[in-house]
């Protein structure tokens, strides 16, 4: 085997083929375009075949990865943290450079492959799914972080409207901030000529256009007119930016529907407790298709976050246990958040977070120890492809425990 590694930035891929016995073969920068791909082919095939190459990476994302791995080349993902202590193991001076730091990684990899596990490329229509759940959640976040801009400018240059309309996320305020972006615009308005306006937009809430006509005769906090103005046009971009994102996530919502209808795991992943239309498909992106993508339920655990991170020393006379830091969030805030709605109708689910919560767990933690029960149930259905049913999983709870006490009689 010939080991390579390489140094991704925006401006280029720097890269190291050394041999087993450590020479150094070719050292050399591309661009990470189609073109300096074609040359990095080039350059490492003159000295052998793709599947006589390891390759470390220190991301697994990004279409030259992909490129890597379609052209049959084996690549190893190091995790950026073990890649910086091993350069200061061999490095007392510290320094670093996209060169030292293939040249370094080379060897790591070198002296290291047997323990590191390849890049295996999961489904396309997989990672189709996983692009689309993880672009969603980028654009809930921008929504949420415009949504609280717009709370805070309206507090206060625009206290009138937060009086009439409460939820900001409704379209029918956020059409309302584009035809009056100032107080003295809404204020402005008569009783007869807002209400009209309310029922010509398709209003729902017939009831509250009384209430709101009278939170806008009732006195607020005066805001000087060159003021409104001067915010007006804040006001009317996220008010737009907020509309134009609320179609944005329909639309996404729809095409991860229909994606996700036409995949054989959609019938036992809808069979969870807590798990929705936004919930399933995002479940199936992180345990992905590929039955060897996790060697065991603790691989799983540690890398989706449901699992803490154990450290000791001294014949576990010291024992720590801390947060996992080092894990894909996209996963754990997935899993968190099915542990979360589970809690509504699942009863042993309810009876588990009682008991965190009991031993002095706080709210976030039990819901990590229990979406940490969830993946093993999760990993467990998939092996079968068996829809969820809450009898089979407590009975083997109630076999395990007998069991235990079993041990514990004999013991």
């Amino acid at each position: 085997m010939q080991f390579v590694w390489i140094d991704w930035s925006e401006q280029s891929l720097d890269y190291q083929l050394r041999s087993t016995e450590g020479h150094v073969l070719r050292a050399g920068q591309v661009k990470p375009t189609l073109e300096g791909i074609g040359e990095l082919f080039a350059a490492l095939e003159a000295h052998g075949a793709p599947a006589e190459f390891d390759i470390a990476v220190e991301t697994a994302q990004g279409a030259w990865v992909q490129a890597l791995l379609d052209r049959g080349y084996v690549v190893y993902p190091v995790n950026p943290k073990t890649a910086d202590a091993f350069r200061e193991a061999l490095s007392a001076a510290g320094n670093k450079s996209d060169r030292i730091d293939a040249q370094v990684l080379a060897m790591f990899l070198a002296a290291c492959h047997t323990q590191l596990r390849p890049l295996q490329p999961d489904d396309p229509e997989i990672i189709t799914l996983r692009i689309a759940c993880e672009d969603r959640l980028r654009l809930v976040h921008e929504r949420t972080a415009k949504l609280n801009e717009l709370r805070a400018v309206l507090k206060v240059y625009y206290p009138a409207f937060l009086a009439c309309f409460d939820d900001l996320s409704r379209e029918i305020g956020l059409k309302l901030l584009l035809k009056c972006p100032t107080q003295n615009a809404l204020r402005g308005h008569t009783p007869r000529r807002l209400r009209n306006w309310l029922q010509r937009q398709g209003y729902p809430r017939a009831d509250r256009v009384d209430k709101i006509l009278a939170a806008l005769k009732a006195p607020v906090l005066p805001v000087a007119e060159h003021l409104q103005a001067a915010k007006a046009p804040l006001v009317r971009y996220l008010a737009q930016a907020l509309i134009a994102l609320k179609a944005e996530i329909a639309e996404r919502d729809e095409e991860i529907r229909q994606h996700f209808d036409r995949m054989p795991e959609a019938d036992w992943l809808r069979s969870l407790p807590g798990s929705g239309p936004v919930l399933a498909p995002a479940l199936l992106a992180c345990i992905g298709r590929d039955p060897q993508r996790f060697p065991t339920a603790a691989d799983a655990r540690a890398f989706m976050g449901t699992a803490p991170v154990t450290k000791t020393s001294g014949g576990n006379r010291m024992r720590c246990v801390q947060f996992r830091r080092g894990c894909w969030m996209f996963a754990r805030r997935t899993l968190q958040l099915l542990a979360q709605t589970s809690l509504r109708s699942c009863p042993w689910a309810q009876t588990f977070y009682r008991r965190q919560r009991d031993s002095g767990h706080r709210h976030h933690a039990a819901l990590r120890a229990l979406a940490h029960k969830w993946l093993k149930i999760i990993l467990a259905m998939k092996r079968t492809g068996s829809r969820y049913d809450e009898h089979v999983f407590t009975h083997s709870q109630d076999r395990y425990l007998l069991n235990s006490e079993r041990t514990a009689a004999i013991t």
